[in-house]
């Protein structure tokens, strides 16, 4: 799947610094959006009540052309080999900076480049008048309405136009649609998909309901996402899990059937961390000269429980001098980090990195350090791994299952702090007056990565794509 010959280019529409990596290719033409307005103005929980509304609209204003569609494919299924399907993954956060983004545009890539016919599509940013495509193969789609996500800086909810989607949908048929955000416009691309005639399962890539008890002070406005959850994973089964631990949140949580939830390993692009990028100078270009480096990467904000990395370290460098803390990355709670570490010389801050700059710091890390509750998986702990740097986590979440039993690292109780300052200090030793013992850890984490390569991950999953074609549209051999 290629941009559509019917887009027009056009480069110069997007108010936001560009973004490594991202080229606009081709463009839609600009569609009436409702006016992107900040909290200030309307409430957050207020305007999300609008969402509904608009999510029936636009589906049954499409309706007498998603039935056309529906019977348009059917013809086309007839003549077509079991083998020979065709997915689009559908992601909200497309357009925007974090791990899904990142990941699906990695492997959705790989994919393409390797002969698997797939695309990827999502909601052009609000800083965007009209839909692009990416690369050629990331559709962009022009955004009907977006506000921003509930205590989620730099991120938001937001619905696309669904004809031009289902309009490429014809050029090039799809099979099978992985929802990969339970966001409004994967609600409307899942229900649009279902009226299609077209298979539709989803993703569980994000703790929603987690984040939210952590960022939205409402009760009521917890259980009502939890409820939303809920009925998304509902109608998109079965649901990919990328770890056991969320396996166990889907089925008691969100309440999906054990038979209906399929844990699927996620891939990283290898290549581009290695224990190679250790000792070239990067870590000295934004920290000090500590003796043994700790690091964290990832968003800045309080979901990710930062607050608690902040205790931890200030209870544990009152003992400990021979430390150091760096964190890579950027986010809303970033300011009042570094204010909260005005006096603590031996932390510091570099910023958004990519590329060898950021293979570097992964390198020159003697620990990578993740206290975060809320992550179905964790890109940077296999991004550290790869890069022979022993990962430190929380036994809750993803991440875990990366670390269990492999002598890469280690899994901590939630939020103990007294069991993390002892950790922080035994690693500290171990750098320091075990270096034979931690080089061994350093080779367990290298190897370690090497089952998160895209190549499985990417074979693995169409693998399960298949099965559910042949499923789903009484496919035989």
């Amino acid at each position: 799947m290629t941009a559509s010959s019917s887009t027009k280019y056009n480069a110069n529409f997007d108010t936001r610094p560009p973004i490594s990596g991202r080229e606009t290719t081709s463009s839609f033409p600009v569609f009436f959006s409702i006016k992107h307005k900040t909290p200030n103005i309307i409430p957050s929980n207020f305007k999300t009540c609008w969402i509904p509304f608009w999510l029936v609209m636009l589906t049954l204003i499409n309706i007498p052309y998603l039935l056309s569609l529906r019977k348009y494919l059917k013809e086309k299924r007839k003549s077509k080999k079991p083998d020979d399907i065709r997915v689009l993954y559908y992601a909200d956060c497309l357009d925007e900076v974090n791990g899904i983004a990142n990941n699906l545009r990695h492997v959705v890539s790989f994919m393409k480049d390797h002969g698997y016919k797939v695309a990827l599509a999502g909601n052009a940013f609000n800083t965007r008048e009209r839909g692009v495509v990416e690369n050629h193969f990331v559709f962009l789609l022009p955004r009907f309405f977006s506000m921003e996500q509930l205590g989620y800086a730099n991120s938001e909810l937001a619905m696309p136009w669904i004809r031009p989607a289902f309009r490429l949908v014809k050029r090039y048929p799809i099979d099978v649609i992985s929802l990969e955000t339970p966001s409004p416009g994967a609600w409307l691309v899942g229900i649009c998909g279902k009226i299609a005639g077209i298979k539709v399962v989803s993703h569980y890539r994000t703790d929603v309901p987690g984040y939210v008890k952590i960022l939205v002070k409402s009760q009521l406005m917890n259980k009502y996402v939890l409820k939303l959850i809920q009925l998304f994973y509902h109608f998109t089964r079965p649901v990919i899990s990328p770890t056991r631990a969320y396996k166990d949140s889907l089925i008691k949580t969100i309440r999906v059937p054990e038979k209906d939830v399929v844990i699927l390993r996620r891939g990283i692009p290898l290549e581009d961390y290695h224990p190679e990028y250790r000792g070239q100078g990067t870590w000295e270009k934004f920290g000090g000269k500590g003796k043994v480096r700790f690091l964290y990467v990832g968003r800045i904000s309080k979901e990710k429980d930062l607050p608690f990395l902040e205790n931890i370290w200030k209870e544990f460098r009152k003992e400990n001098k021979n430390a150091e803390l760096m964190f890579t990355g950027d986010g809303w709670y970033l300011e009042e980090l570094k204010q909260h570490f005005a006096d603590c010389p031996e932390v510091s801050f570099s910023g958004n990195q990519g590329g060898e700059t950021l293979s570097g710091i992964y390198a020159d890390a003697d620990f990578f350090i993740f206290p975060s509750g809320t992550d179905t998986f964790g890109n940077v702990v296999v991004e550290a791994i790869a890069s022979g740097t022993p990962a430190i986590v929380t036994d809750r979440g993803g991440p875990q299952d990366i670390i269990f039993e492999q002598n890469c690292g280690y899994i901590l109780p939630f939020e103990n702090e007294r069991a993390w300052v002892e950790q922080l200090n035994a690693c500290t030793e171990l750098c320091m007056h075990q270096p034979e013992e931690y080089l061994k850890m350093r080779k367990n984490a290298l190897e370690r990565s090497k089952y998160y390569s895209i190549d499985k991950a990417a074979k693995e999953q169409f693998i399960f794509f298949k099965k559910q074609y042949r499923k789903f549209y009484g496919k035989r051999d």
